[in-house]
């Protein structure tokens, strides 16, 4: 059984293990403006951006299988983002590159305490 010491232990080793393996990803986040006075719809949008610190793993090939008749395919790109810095988006930017994100499941261990953020390359 886990306990709170462990759950401790456990975020402070994962500090300790990330420094100075983390770099800067840009979270493009969408901000509407305007909104039709008759549908509600949001009409224009700005994008604001805010720059976050996180673990990043790249893709090296991009796989595409078909499993039990199920086509499945890998992200080009996973971002282990804190919850603190956490932010819902649909498209982030890293190493000059734009991409769209495909999903977003929480992780930890004892507790939720990153989003793994997968990205598809769109440019």
């Amino acid at each position: 059984m886990i306990t709170n010491d462990d759950i401790k232990f456990m975020q402070s080793a994962r500090e300790e293990m990330l420094a100075g393996r983390k770099f800067e990803v840009e979270l493009l986040i969408e901000v509407a403006n305007n909104v039709d006075p008759d549908t509600g719809e949001p009409l224009e949008s700005q994008v604001a951006s805010k720059i976050v610190s996180a673990h990043v793993t790249e893709n090296a090939g991009k796989q595409v299988e078909i499993n039990d008749g199920v086509l499945t395919k890998s992200a080009d790109i996973k971002v282990d983002i804190s919850l603190e810095d956490w932010t819902p988006i649909t498209f982030f930017n890293y190493a000059q590159k734009k991409y769209k994100v495909v999903g977003t499941p929480q992780k930890g261990i004892g507790q939720r305490n990153r989003v793994e953020v997968l990205g598809e390359l769109i440019h």
